[in-house]
């Protein structure tokens, strides 16, 4: 294929460029593509936008697909606070901490970045169809989206799905289908619908949408939004970046944003890009993701894990497993010391930071940005570990205010 203008589809392995359509595998090869802009064409359009007040859209419009704006389908996605830490600070010996509130997004988490980006992609295709296998939150962004736009979305989650995501996407208007959580034995299975949703889409005309770039990779584009808006609130890149590691599209989407930053001339450097994710399931590590033990084993392979890996690594970041108790210290700590109320997904980058932190890790005079990715009204059962690590009040039974000893 051919391609024209400031934007085209790149094969991650072949190097080949292709058109910006309805494209989701390389055909040369098979394997992965990227978005990708001419960065020096595009270079001063940017500048002129990127620090303004404004909509996602509006102020990174450059550098995103598609181009013509009478598609983009929005929820006012984006411009999440980026909030400067007291508490955590202080007990980490920390002097510039900061946290990004994705949970501050129309449905809760960062998912809505990608979706705003991925469906308006869709929409200029003229599709009205869109898929998801989730663990809940592009299953609650896409329902809501596609509700905005008046599309159909088809949503597969496990049947141990927080009871609060399950309901967010049938009160949107998603179709829901609950399958078999995966339990011991079953994981690879498990994996295999999120491996197996492309093929499934593309043979009926629906678009796929797991948010991971050998799937769609227009998904991740949305994620670059956030380094964008980090740089411009801090007038800066910042020195440290924590994230959580789930599928890995975040990880390697942050890698992107401050890539390109720095080849539109906004940024000379790159930050530290550090991991954390969790231990305690059976998750391959995305260090080990290409591993034997893993590759045949009873494991979940995260899809954009070599891409993360590969963000790691080219940034001199690091890698931090974190635990089950670790993430609900941190958890407790955002909620109790700063008032930022995380899931527990949303918690991971803050229990890797908490890690690196304690074991002297993290220089006291850095800045350093740590990303909350999703609200804990989604999981509040997650909630009751909180007393283990901060102590809380227990509710008191009153007849009025005259009543209340104080």
């Amino acid at each position: 294929m051919t391609y024209n203008g400031t934007v085209w589809l790149q094969g991650v392995t072949s190097g080949e460029k292709h058109e910006i359509g309805p494209l989701f595998f390389d055909p040369v090869d098979g394997g992965q593509l990227s978005v990708t802009f001419d960065l020096q064409a595009v270079a001063e359009r940017f500048a002129d936008e990127w620090k303004s007040v404004g909509s996602m859209w509006d102020r990174f419009g450059a550098v995103l697909a598609p181009l013509d704006r009478s598609h983009v389908i929005s929820l006012g996605e984006g411009s999440t606070p980026l909030v400067r830490s007291e508490r955590i600070a202080k007990r980490l010996g920390l002097k510039n901490l900061f946290f990004k509130l994705e949970s501050c997004n129309p449905t809760g988490s960062f998912k809505d970045r990608q979706i705003s980006v991925a469906l308006s992609m869709g929409r200029s295709w003229g599709r009205t169809r869109y898929a998801t296998v989730s663990s809940g939150n592009v299953g609650n962004a896409l329902s809501a989206y596609c509700a905005k736009a008046g599309y159909e979305a088809f949503v597969w989650v496990s049947d141990d799905t927080a009871e609060s995501k399950r309901q967010q996407i049938s009160v949107y208007g998603g179709q829901l289908f609950l399958v078999p959580a995966p339990g011991e034995g079953r994981v690879r299975d498990h994996w295999n619908l999120f491996r197996d949703l492309q093929g499934f889409c593309l043979a009926r005309n629906i678009v796929p949408m797991i948010s991971a770039r050998p799937v769609n990779p227009f998904m991740v584009e949305g994620t670059k939004t956030i380094a964008f808006e980090i740089a411009a609130e801090l007038n800066r890149v910042p020195d440290e970046v924590f994230c959580c590691v789930g599928g890995g599209g975040l990880l390697g989407g942050m890698h992107k944003g401050f890539s390109e930053l720095v080849g539109l001339g906004q940024s000379t450097h790159m930050p530290r890009i550090h991991g954390g994710q969790r231990t305690d399931r059976n998750y391959a590590p995305i260090d080990k993701v290409t591993h034997r033990l893993y590759v045949e084993g009873d494991y979940y392979l995260p899809l954009d894990g070599e891409w993360a890996w590969s963000a790691i690594q080219d940034t001199g970041g690091t890698l931090l497993p974190v635990s089950s108790d670790e993430i609900a210290e941190a958890q407790a700590w955002l909620a109790n010391l700063e008032g930022i109320f995380a899931e527990p997904q949303g918690a991971y980058a803050t229990a890797a930071l908490i890690r690196a932190a304690r074991n002297g890790e993290v220089d006291s005079d850095a800045t350093v940005t740590c990303i909350v990715t999703g609200i804990g009204l989604k999981d509040m059962t997650a909630t009751k570990r909180f007393a283990e690590f901060e102590p809380q009040r227990a509710a008191i039974t009153v007849t009025g205010l005259a009543d209340s000893s104080l």
